[in-house]
């Protein structure tokens, strides 16, 4: 027997040992990105999926009450490893694993009926909340919250007061996605690509939503120079209607599917890119908007054109919107704080 072969039947058993040459004796954990999804249902589940498809996480924690089915889906989703960056993806009830988190993503309390509207869970989902904001915030304390339940606005403005983080660390997903629809809905009807489109909603992510027409453009070409009366009651070819089309979404694919996850998932990874890679792109995400701005002398969480990176919120942008505009962003503001004032007193 030729001694490299003895070598080898002695270390017979510890395949470790043969194939690994020689093994570091002080193993140094590098530069790694712990990113935490609470809520393990399939919106959780996409947001997981659109982080780890960027890439962004080393690993990825999905928390769930459930604890079986957290454990399933981490289990479901490491079977692909090596295709995600091989990144450590765990399944668990215990808050402990939030520790030194970059990104908490909390996705539980979300909509599942179409006859409900987010007012009317916001008691319960409140319940959720003093239970899963204090351990997120007690484990990851320099973390960015990003706060996809719903009604996000309230729920973020909850979420600031429970974790007692800094308003820039506390990020609703707001109008984000509302904003994606309304730039596909836009291309879908000019017939070109949704990338060539610039178009943005602001306010109350929900029915109060306002639509910016006086920013919708096309390659930098201001469609309200081509149709002065677009988005109004007079306009001619009806452009309103896609704002309709917005706001009925959520409940359509509620009605057609049980839910929906995947433009809320991806558009939940472009906001943690942002963070993690301090890109400062531009969302209109629902930010912290503290007394008498927008016509509302009463602080509020509401979706406005704002830069994003490692801090969370870093700024916002200012738009020079129309008079009518302003008036819509008012009434969206008032319509958040009257929703909001319910539950004021039990989270102060």
């Amino acid at each position: 027997m030729t001694e490299a072969r003895r070598k080898l039947s002695e270390a017979a058993g510890n395949t470790v040992t043969v194939l690994l040459a020689k093994q570091a004796e002080h193993l140094v954990d590098g530069h790694r990105v712990k990113i935490v999804v609470v809520g393990s249902a399939p919106k959780g589940v996409a947001v997981a999926i659109a982080i780890l498809f960027k890439r962004l996480a080393s690993e990825l924690v999905l928390i769930d009450a459930n604890e079986d089915l957290a454990k399933a889906e981490a289990e479901d989703i490491s079977h692909a490893a090596a295709y995600l960056g091989n990144p450590k993806v765990v399944g668990t009830k215990d808050y402990a694993c939030v520790r030194d988190a970059a990104v908490c993503v909390i996705t539980v309390g979300s909509q599942s009926r179409e006859d409900l509207q987010p007012v009317d869970y916001l008691e319960q989902n409140l319940q959720i909340f003093k239970d899963v904001i204090p351990n997120v915030s007690k484990y990851a304390p320099n973390s960015v919250l990003l706060i996809l339940s719903k009604p996000v606005d309230i729920l973020s403005y909850v979420a600031m007061k429970l974790s007692g983080f800094p308003p820039n660390r506390v990020i609703g997903l707001g109008t984000f996605l509302d904003s994606c629809r309304f730039q596909y809905l836009i291309a879908q009807k000019l017939g070109i690509s949704t990338s060539a489109v610039q178009a943005l909603i602001i306010g109350e992510s929900g029915p109060a939503s306002v639509p910016v027409w006086s920013a919708v453009s096309v390659m930098g070409m201001p469609l309200k120079d081509i149709n002065k009366e677009i988005g109004t009651k007079t306009d001619p070819e009806s452009w309103g209607d896609l704002h309709t089309k917005v706001i009925d979404s959520d409940n359509e694919l509620i009605t057609k599917k049980g839910y929906h996850s995947w433009a809320v998932g991806i558009c939940a990874g472009e906001i943690v890119d942002a963070i993690v890679r301090n890109t400062c792109a531009c969302f209109t995400v629902s930010t912290f908007v503290k007394g008498c701005r927008h016509g509302l002398e009463k602080d509020i969480f509401m979706s406005l054109p704002c830069v994003v990176g490692k801090n969370g919120v870093q700024s916002f942008i200012r738009l020079l919107y129309t008079s009518k505009e302003q008036e819509l962003v008012t009434v969206s503001c008032r319509k958040i704080y009257e929703a909001q004032k319910l539950i004021l007193d039990k989270i102060e």
